[in-house]
């Protein structure tokens, strides 16, 4: 360790022999692991792994997507009854309108919800994040206005923030 001193701003050794540097310490310079340095196990282990874990990832990818895409949506079934008086589950778009139209006895059954995060977050994928700042138009400093001109530009923009809100 090396201690400043206050006057003269020169740095001095300390002379109890802990830390401090030290001649031929370290890694040397230069070295990198792409040019053949020895990386600790626990990072080497990390690296295999997560090296695993991608290339699984990567061919599993499509159900992936399918499996975020289907809990964003959830799962939802109808069931109505059938001539007999039976209920069943209709899937079809079109025979769950006609039955709804028709004014028949129906359940809606959600068996899994529909996700609003994980919708969030494939839509985030898709088209990035929203902005979660506002934008203004800055004329002139606020140290330059008066407190009735900072007064009046506050109420304009909660207004402004209002009317966005609703």
């Amino acid at each position: 360790m090396i201690i400043k001193d206050e006057p003269t701003l020169t740095m001095v050794p300390r002379v109890d022999g802990r830390g401090g540097h030290r001649e031929g310490a370290g890694r040397p310079k230069g070295t990198t692991v792409a040019n053949g340095a020895k990386v600790p196990y626990n990072t080497s282990e990390k690296m295999a792994l997560l090296s695993l874990w991608k290339a699984e990832v990567g061919r599993q990818f499509p159900a992936l997507v399918a499996a975020q895409l289907a809990a964003a949506q959830g799962v939802t079934h109808m069931q109505a009854r059938d001539p007999q008086g039976r209920w069943q589950t209709v899937t079809d778009p079109k025979v769950m309108t006609e039955r709804l139209n028709a004014g028949e006895e129906c359940y809606r059954l959600t068996a899994v919800a529909p996700s609003a995060p994980i919708l969030k977050e494939v839509m985030d994928r898709m088209f990035g994040q929203s902005r979660q700042s506002l934008e203004l138009d800055v004329s002139q400093a606020p140290t330059e206005l008066s407190d009735e001109e900072l007064a009046s530009g506050l109420s304009v923009l909660l207004d402004k923030l209002q009317e966005k809100a609703q």
